[in-house]
This record gives structure tokens, C-alpha cells and sequence, in this order.
């Protein structure tokens, strides 16, 4: 990294705001979990890289050791998109929640490009075997990947893979530029995905700053038309943006007399678009689902792992304790595959009440997919508990498996 910080050690410690934020007080479920712990002093132990996050913001603590890892696996080859998984804790301190992200490991997938990178299921298996063996203490705490001479933003697909697998309120994303060294973490912001403005250095190792990357200014694209009308509203007198290679409307002038013949390619042009173009879009659409839920197992367990403590039985989505207003479609995710079951029964009924209202009856395993779609029209408000459960021949349930039973609450 040649290009000097822009950052100036300006952090202080952690403030006492005068009233708790909104999204960091812990009356969520999520963030009851956490665990309290003072940080390290941001003034005499980090380095600040941009601006200080404001106060109901996630802060973000990177130990050197992990930007050396995310440095040394992104300049590897800067061609192509790569990326992998952030280890470390997350923990709250007056009424701050923090993210301490201690090591980072890299992937190598056959899915990747010049313009994508991928987590395919062979690679997040592997990940899941190299954090047991090389970090069993740390949790996965968000995710990073490069783009290589493209600018540091959050496109649509990373928005999907972060809004599916990385929905706790502390989970964070990294998007490094490893050719411009640039570089900008994203996450929730009162249920938003937003780009921070900056994030601590932990001098851990050294004194001086290890990441020379420049935080810049960027946004989350959810699709080209957003970054390109974001792209001409900016004054003329606004910093520089990152690049945000988004594909335009082209308006081409045909000349009549060539129209027939152009009409009589149509069909040919088609059948081309539909093997080169359509077939190859909606496989990798769904290798992208694929990828999505194969992450969630891992990130979303975490949250109802005490619910469902058999992997083979378990309720990914929703999380427990989650709010829906009534009338929403509650997806219910999971995975069903029991070496023993004849059929599987989702079921819900009023907290507290006797009996159960069955949602769906399974014939077959389900992994890592779409359960049941419980529609709650007709569902008066409160607290609900769901169940998943795995029953022989007679819908006796098996007594060797352990309940999966969690609570979610519709609200008005």
C-alpha cells in the first residue's frame, strides 16, 4: 500500500450519550445476547480511518493482524473479485454496541471474476472447517471482498447476500479496492444498510497504521437506475465519487432500409440471448440463492441455535423474537432432513395456548430452503409460538429429536 492515510488520530474514548440510541439499547432479543465489555481506548490504543461513526452506530475495532490477512489475500490477484468471512466479538458498553474484528479468512471459490465474486457451497463449507480448526473462539462477524480498480460500493448482489445471510445489527460488511487503496465498511443503521463513514485501527501490533487505505465516501446501489441518478445529482463542486460502473440505456438510429434485415435476425438474435445471456443469468441467480441460505444456516443459527439445537431440525428464519405486523407472509426457513422421520409438521398457536395449528405437512427432507409461507391475515395481534417437528408414520414425534420451538410476535 503506497498511498497514505487520510485519517487523523482524532477518536475519543466511548462517549456516555445522554439518552441511549434507539438501535443500540438492548430491548432486542439479538443484542440481550451480547455480552458486556469495556473496548480498547480509541484515543491511546486505535487509529482512526475516516471519521468517527456517529454514536448510534455500530464502532468498528479491526485488529492489524486481520487487515493484513484482507491486504495479503486482496492484492493476490487484483484481476479478479475476492473475498471472505471476518472473525472476532461483538459486545455492547454503555449502551454502545461494538465489533471487534479479529481475524479474517479467505476463500477461494471457482464462482468469481473480473466484476463478481461468489461464495459457492463447496467454499463455505470449507470456510465453516477452517474456522473450527483455525479460530473456534471467534464468530462470524461480517464479510469482505475486493473490487479491484472498480471502486469501493455496495452493489445489488451484495445487498441481497447481506440482507439474507448478515441480519444481526452488528454484522458489517467490507468492500476493499485493493488497486485504488480504498476501502468502506457497511451494516445496519436503524434497520438500513448504510456506508460508514470510518472505522478504528487496533495498534495491536504496531504503533503505527497498517492499513493505508483511504475511506471514501459511497453509498448501497440496490440496482444501476439508484447509481446513476445518484451519479447526476452530484454538484459539480462535490469530491470526486467512487466509480460505479452501472449499465446505460443505449438509443441507436437505424437507417429504414436496413430495418427487414435486422427484423429477420430477430429470431436468431433471440435464440443467441436466451443460451449466452438469460440461461447463464438465472443459474447464477440461483447459485446466488444457494449461497444465500447456505450463509444463513451459519449466521442465523447463532440466533436460534438455543431453540433448535439439532441442526437437522431447525428454524433459520425468523429469528426469535422477530416483529411482523399482521397481514404479513411470514417466510419460514429451515432445515428438515432426520434419518428417522416419516414427514415433518410445521405448526403455530397463541403463546401460552393448548393447542397447535398445523401450517404445512412435509413428505420429504427440506435443507436449507423455504419451509412454509404462513399468511397472517387472519391472525389477531400477540405473541406466537412456531414449531417444527419431526413425526414417524402415526405423527407420533419422534422422542430422539430435540424440539425446535421458538417465539416471533405480530404486531398492529
Amino acid at each position: 500500500m503506497t498511498s497514505g492515510s487520510t485519517s487523523s488520530k482524532t477518536a475519543v474514548t466511548p462517549p456516555t450519550p445522554a439518552s441511549p440510541p434507539t438501535d443500540a439499547k438492548p430491548d432486542r432479543p439479538e443484542l440481550r445476547q451480547l455480552a458486556t465489555k469495556q473496548p480498547p481506548n480509541l484515543d491511546e490504543q486505535c487509529y482512526l480511518h475516516g471519521h468517527a461513526p456517529a454514536p448510534e452506530q455500530i464502532q468498528i475495532i479491526v485488529s492489524q493482524a486481520a487487515l493484513q490477512q484482507i491486504d495479503t489475500h486482496g492484492r493476490s490477484n487484483l484481476y479478479t473479485e475476492l473475498g471472505g468471512a471476518l472473525l472476532g466479538r461483538a459486545y455492547q458498553y454503555q449502551d454502545q454496541v461494538f465489533v471487534e474484528i479479529q481475524a479474517a479468512l479467505p476463500v477461494v471459490s471457482a464462482d468469481h471474476g473480473p466484476v463478481h465474486f461468489t461464495f459457492t457451497a463447496d467454499t463455505w463449507s470449507q470456510l465453516r472447517q477452517d474456522r473450527e480448526q483455525k479460530y473456534p473462539n471467534l464468530e462470524i462477524v461480517g464479510w469482505f471482498h475486493t473490487h479491484p480498480n472498480l471502486g469501493v460500493f455496495y452493489s445489488g448482489d451484495d445487498v441481497v447476500v447481506h440482507s439474507a445471510a448478515f441480519t444481526l445489527p452488528w454484522h458489517v460488511g467490507l468492500v476493499v479496492d485493493p488497486g485504488r487503496n480504498e476501502a468502506c465498511f457497511f451494516g445496519w443503521d436503524n434497520g438500513d444498510l448504510v456506508a460508514f463513514p470510518g472505522f478504528y485501527e487496533l495498534l495491536d501490533s504496531q504503533q503505527s497504521p497498517y492499513a493505508r487505505w483511504r475511506v471514501v465516501r459511497t453509498s448501497v446501489w440496490r440496482d444501476a437506475t439508484e447509481a446513476e441518478l445518484a451519479q447526476a445529482k452530484r454538484p459539480s463542486d462535490s469530491p470526486e465519487p467512487t466509480t460505479v460502473y452501472a449499465p446505460r440505456t443505449l438509443k441507436p438510429s437505424f437507417n429504414p432500409g436496413i430495418g427487414l434485415i435486422v427484423g429477420s435476425l430477430g429470431l436468431l438474435l433471440s435464440f443467441f440471448l436466451l443460451v449466452g445471456w438469460v440461461v447463464p443469468l438465472s443459474q447464477q441467480v440461483s447459485r446466488l440463492e444457494h449461497v444465500v441460505l447456505m450463509m444463513a444456516d451459519e449466521a442465523l443459527a447463532t440466533s436460534n441455535a438455543a431453540a433448535c439445537p439439532d441442526t437437522r431440525l431447525r428454524i433459520l428464519a425468523p429469528l426469535a423474537g422477530q416483529q411482523y405486523p399482521v397481514g404479513a407472509t411470514v417466510e419460514i426457513i429451515g432445515t428438515a432432513s432426520h434419518p428417522d422421520a416419516a414427514k415433518y409438521r410445521v405448526e403455530t398457536r397463541p403463546s401460552g395456548a393448548e393447542n397447535w395449528v398445523l401450517l404445512r405437512t412435509m413428505n420429504h427432507d427440506t435443507n436449507l430452503d423455504t419451509l412454509v409461507r404462513w399468511e397472517t391475515t387472519n391472525y389477531a395481534p400477540g405473541v406466537y409460538d412456531l414449531r417444527l417437528t419431526a413425526v414417524d408414520p402415526n405423527n407420533i414425534r419422534l422422542v430422539s429429536t430435540a424440539l425446535c420451538e421458538l417465539q416471533i410476535e405480530l404486531i398492529p
